[in-house]
């Protein structure tokens, strides 16, 4: 069977993995690929620009030209409506395609997703033991539905049971990275990885704590094994022209045992430089010596809110801003560059506790602070808060379930922003820039109040701050952007 997956956005470990799984079972696998540039994906949000580069109608002529027996659209919020316009062309086009549409919207709202007529199938959950046999259900019709899909048949759904979750991820086939360096040779320098899933905690507002993955607050950690993650990128750095390998773990660093293994073995066959996502509740000195002894050169590490109570009440992120500190200096002393995320627009979100914001990552003092407009996503605790706080209306949640969930570049998903807070995203910007004596002034001064309330300002602020510290992020992003491609 000929899969066709179809995708908007930046590089997909879920569609390569999907792709992985077909190909194990004898199905051929392409994509179709809209890189977006200014759909918001990377760093602009441009919806003029965005629309004049869609590339729908040349997707649309592929699929008219090589007419695969299915169309696979793996969905995230931001990408949902984009793929659902597709799947509607498909079906008034050439009916006879299948559309099979996954990740995590799917998974969040499957019953508003299925009474869509372009849709003819879900899968929920994690997918690579569902998506295969969906593809032979489809065409056979198989008498049994398998766990985490629903298929529309005879007028009806059929449900599988529900699905599990993958315990042993080194039988999962490798994940399918041509299909993105074929299209954009430029994503190869970057080599995006995870060695393991799930997350020990539950924030509210990430997909990562919804029901549908695992009961609330339990998602187990599933590692793969030093030698499963070597042996990938022993591959990958013969295959492909790697600089840097990205781990997208949640959180990479929560078991020492296991990375003091991986960092024998990954300086002694790898060596290249790596980045890695960390926690404030999951560093001390033991590991910050072995991320940096294996070769990390690059952390972003979450810290969302500075109050304290709103951190734990909205967000269910339990560690004290003493922890931040330490966390923050053990990662400094060993010359690793840090980034730190911080959403804006939380619930009970006033001036003052972003003026106690801006004080506080000035003493600390990251290399890269990222501001993000909170955006809120179908299924996720952080909804019902909102709702409770009357930030969020049932207007908006039926809005963001439908997909059009607003951006983190442009305000997110959510009416009533206060507008005494619209500006701090340009003054975050700054902190790593400008240095405390002159942020303290502007805070001190008030004098950041005139600052522009405009996230075009905040990204060129970003852009100048990233040459300044040599952000290997924002030159791989800017590389990528004016690189040549071969899409859709």
């Amino acid at each position: 069977m000929k899969v066709l997956f179809v995708y908007m956005g930046a590089e997909s470990l879920g569609v390569e993995y999907l792709a992985g799984a077909a190909r194990a079972a004898g199905h051929e696998a392409d994509l179709a690929f809209d890189p977006a540039l200014f759909g918001g994906n990377l760093m602009w949000d441009i919806p003029t620009l965005a629309r004049r580069l869609d590339l729908r109608p040349k997707i649309m002529k592929r699929i008219s030209d090589e007419r695969p027996e299915v169309a696979a659209f793996s969905c995230f919020t931001g990408n949902y409506l984009w793929a659902l316009s597709i799947a509607d062309e498909i079906k008034n086009m050439h009916p006879e395609i299948k559309t099979i549409f996954g990740g995590v919207h799917v998974t969040a709202v499957p019953e508003k997703v299925l009474r869509e007529k372009a849709v003819d199938a879900i899968a929920v959950g994690e997918s690579e033991h569902t998506f295969p046999a969906m593809l032979e259900a489809l065409t056979n019709g198989a008498a049994t539905v398998p766990p985490g899909a629903r298929i529309k048949i005879d007028g009806g759904v059929r449900a599988g049971e529900s699905p599990g979750l993958i315990e042993d991820l080194d039988t999962l086939p490798a994940p399918a990275k041509d299909l993105f360096y074929k299209k954009a040779p430029a994503l190869q320098h970057h080599y995006m990885i995870m060695s393991a899933r799930g997350c020990p905690y539950a924030c509210t507002y990430c997909y990562k704590s919804l029901s549908q993955y695992a009961p609330p607050g339990k998602n187990p950690i599933r590692r793969r094994s030093v030698g499963n993650v070597i042996s990938e990128l022993e591959k990958a750095t013969r295959d492909w022209n790697v600089k840097m390998v990205v781990f997208r773990d949640d959180v990479f660093t929560l078991n020492k045992v296991w990375l003091d293994d991986f960092a024998r073995e990954y300086t002694k066959k790898i060596g290249l430089p790596y980045f890695c996502y960390t926690h404030p509740a999951a560093l001390d000195a033991e590991t910050a010596d072995l991320i940096k002894n294996s070769g990390c050169r690059f952390v972003t590490i979450g810290i969302q809110s500075v109050d304290e109570r709103q951190r734990r009440d909205v967000l269910n992120r339990r560690y004290s801003n003493e922890k931040v500190r330490a966390s923050m200096q053990l990662l400094r002393e060993r010359g690793i560059v840090v980034s730190a995320d911080h959403i804006i627009g939380l619930p009970g979100d006033t001036r003052e506790k972003l003026e106690a914001a801006a004080e506080f990552y000035t003493e600390i003092r990251p290399n890269r602070l990222l501001t993000f407009w909170l955006t809120y996503y179908p299924g996720t605790r952080i909804m019902q808060i909102a709702q409770d706080a009357g930030t969020v209306s049932a207007a908006d949640v039926e809005r963001i379930e439908s997909g059009m969930s607003g951006h983190r570049y442009s305000g997110g998903g959510a009416s009533g922003i206060p507008k005494e807070i619209l500006g701090f995203p340009v003054l975050f910007a700054l902190i790593p820039i400008i240095g405390p004596v002159l942020t303290r002034l502007l805070l001190k001064s008030g004098l950041f109040k005139i600052l522009p309330k405009s996230f075009a300002v905040h990204n060129l602020l970003l852009a100048f701050n990233a040459l300044r510290i040599g952000d290997p992020f924002f030159i791989y992003n800017i590389r990528f952007s004016i690189s040549r491609k071969k899409v859709p």
